[in-house]
């Protein structure tokens, strides 16, 4: 091996470092241009591992960016417009999209916007036609338009009997605009209340709720379609304002939920909504005159369901009854003809429980089982507090004698 000569300058500096461009001019010490060597690729690595994590930011950075744009993108929402919509100076402007999705974020300032936003699908709107006889051709004409709840998915649909009454064809449209035909599965003029049967699968049914729990003061939400198609899928809010208003309409004596939202004539058969967006009562009459206002009532839905469920099941509600045509004896009558006060017998109908009993017209009812009765609303409400099969003693006035009569009650028929 050959001896390292240091004074061989030019010799060592092209062996070792001819690569790195150094003056050969130059004094030579390699141990200093060592230490040399290796400052600079410190410096070097250290350059690049700052430059890789500049680089791997500026990723995230982008990445993150087209993330949220995508997703922002995905429901529906422009960013320009949610900018204006944050914007202190915004004159609420923004699309019907933007507008929901910011009013659903606050639900609890707004429980109205939520009941309309979830109940609203399962209300439909029910036309009613009729054929007249003009002359020598048939023509069918509107008769009017109410409302009504979808009950189940499968088409069954909860309405007031007068909005369907007398009807050749129904029309039954949904909120999204889809017409069905309808036809009557039942109905029962006593409680005012039907059921309408559409070919149709998946609708929006309605949630219901428990009418016993109600509290006067709460909230209360009327959804219908008031004075028709013109007007559909109104949403007006009030409270509860009274519990088991007991209210006569002809001859029919209602137990009904009192409110102050605006029901109007085309909301009969539509839903009265808790702020649940539970059906508590079905939107039925509206007591009118110059001195009331704000005065709508609705069938409470506990009351409702048991006579929905027995006339999708019969068509038709069985109750007991004892077979007769009946009217009230005022006081009056009883002094001009000097006859008890009661109720008047005018019709015995053939094969009814009152004709096997041996009742005959002209009799006069004055008590059933020892409780004095006056009126045909009094009859009413003590025979509704019975069942088919139960036996009763009418205590009767008849050519001058009082008589005591059993009688068994039997189903009464269907009356449409």
């Amino acid at each position: 091996m050959d001896d390292f000569n240091m004074n061989d300058n030019n010799s060592t500096k092209n062996n070792y470092f001819a690569s790195d461009n150094y003056d050969v001019n130059s004094n030579f010490n390699p141990y200093n241009d060592f230490d040399q060597i290796r400052r600079y690729e410190k410096k070097y690595k250290k350059s690049r591992f700052l430059n890789i994590i500049f680089v791997s930011l500026l990723i995230g950075v982008i990445v993150g960016g087209v993330f949220t744009y995508g997703m922002l993108q995905l429901n529906n929402i422009d960013i320009s417009k949610s900018a204006e919509a944050a914007s202190p100076d915004n004159n609420i402007t923004n699309s019907n999209t933007t507008k929901k999705k910011l009013l659903s974020t606050d639900w609890y300032t707004n429980p109205v916007a939520k009941v309309a936003d979830e109940v609203l699908p399962s209300i439909v709107m029910i036309k009613n036609k009729v054929n007249i006889n003009r002359g020598f051709e048939i023509q069918q004409v509107d008769k009017g338009t109410g409302s009504g709840i979808i009950y189940r998915k499968d088409g069954y649909i909860i309405t007031n009997q007068h909005v369907i009454d007398g009807a050749t064809e129904l029309v039954v449209t949904l909120h999204d605009g889809t017409e069905y035909k309808g036809r009557v599965l039942g109905q029962d003029t006593k409680t005012d209340l039907a059921v309408v049967k559409v070919e149709a699968s998946n609708l929006p049914a309605a949630k219901f709720g428990n009418s016993d729990n109600l509290m006067v003061g709460e909230l209360a939400v009327a959804i219908g379609n008031p004075a028709g198609e013109e007007f559909s899928g109104t949403v007006t809010a009030g409270i509860i304002s009274a519990l088991n208003r007991s209210l006569s309409i002809g001859e029919k004596k209602m137990k009904l939920i009192q409110t102050d939202a605006a029901i109007n004539p085309g909301n009969s058969g539509g839903a009265l909504v808790n702020q649940n967006s539970e059906v508590i009562g079905i939107n039925s009459v509206k007591l009118s005159s110059p001195e009331i206002e704000g005065m709508g009532f609705a069938i409470p839905i506990n009351d409702a369901l048991p006579i929905i469920n027995e006339l999708m099941q019969n068509g038709y509600v069985k109750r007991p009854w004892i077979g007769v045509g009946i009217s009230d004896i005022t006081e009056y009558i009883s002094k001009q003809y000097n006859l008890p006060v009661g109720i008047y017998i005018g019709q015995v109908y053939y094969n009814s429980p009152a004709a096997e009993a041996g009742l005959r017209p002209n009799d006069i009812i004055v008590k059933i089982d020892e409780i004095k009765v006056e009126t045909t609303a009094d009859l009413s409400g003590i025979i509704e507090e019975h069942k088919v099969g139960d036996t009763i003693r009418l205590t009767i006035y008849r050519d001058g004698k009082y008589t005591d009569v059993d009688i068994t009650l039997d189903v009464m028929p269907p009356t449409n």
